[in-house]
């Protein structure tokens, strides 16, 4: 319920970015100067402007998870972490200082990524970690994850459309007072959906991760899971915030320790 929860934020906050970002200005620069050769009160040509808009872009998100779904864990995570090598049965390395650990969905049932630093761990330890990031595959979480890095693309091509056509048409005038116009809605667009997205999936995500401490915690030790939480500088994210991606460390101890 949590991953498919996480899908349809970023659907409808990508659906709120791409409606200011791309369906409002093809209606109004395409739709309503061909509505101009309509019969008086005929909206046909508005709509079928903005239904083609809309069927561009949910078809492209399609594609585009489809695309990210689909890809071998190999390509992906030669293009994420240059260098990564597998070194087990859907466990991959990566060569970094920092202890982190990362899961990857794939068609195979996904991979889990650690840092070189996180191998270094006590054997226990590294079970729950892992455990860890395999429950966020086995539950949907990651897979849920790529609907947002699909919209996020769509919206920044958006972005990136709007600033070229205001480069190639600032020298007009007129024109370039309709493209600045243009220009930022696209940022505005782009500003809402980040900002609803943070708002409603970050507390997802929060949950995802107190669920994925439990499993691990079930299938290794709960005690496991405190002393690796310990280890980590200061906590993954402060006691309090409404975008963190994380809930504080302390909390995430306490709820692992009333498991013992």
């Amino acid at each position: 319920m949590l991953a498919l929860m996480s899908a349809l934020a970023a659907c409808v906050a990508g659906a709120l970015g791409y409606t200011i970002m791309v369906v409002v200005p093809a209606v109004v620069f395409i739709g309503l100067p061909l509505q101009l050769t309509a019969p008086p009160g005929d909206l046909s040509m508005v709509n079928l402007v903005a239904q083609a808009a809309f069927l561009v872009g949910g078809g492209m998100a399609i594609l585009s998870w489809l695309g990210m779904r689909l890809a071998p864990a190999s390509l992906r995570m030669s293009r994420l972490f240059p260098g990564a090598r597998e070194i087990g049965r859907r466990v991959w390395v990566y060569e970094s200082p920092a202890l982190q650990a990362y899961a990857l969905p794939s068609p195979t049932g996904g991979v889990v990524l650690l840092t070189r630093a996180a191998l270094n761990l006590p054997e226990d330890e590294l079970r729950w970690l892992v455990a860890h990031e395999r429950s966020h595959l086995r539950r949907g979480d990651a897979s849920a994850n790529l609907w947002w890095w699909t919209q996020h693309s769509i919206l920044r091509l958006a972005l990136g459309l709007a600033r070229v056509l205001y480069t190639l048409l600032r020298p007009i005038p007129v024109v370039n007072w309709l493209c600045r116009l243009y220009y930022r809605l696209a940022v505005v667009g782009l500003r809402l959906a980040l900002w609803l997205f943070k708002a409603v999936d970050r507390h997802l995500g929060r949950m995802m991760e107190y669920r994925a401490d439990r499993d691990a915690a079930r299938a290794t030790s709960p005690a496991a899971g405190c002393r690796l939480l310990s280890r980590l500088p200061g906590g993954l994210e402060p006691h309090w915030g409404l975008f963190a991606t994380h809930p504080p460390t302390y909390r995430r101890i306490q709820r692992l320790e009333r498991m013992t």
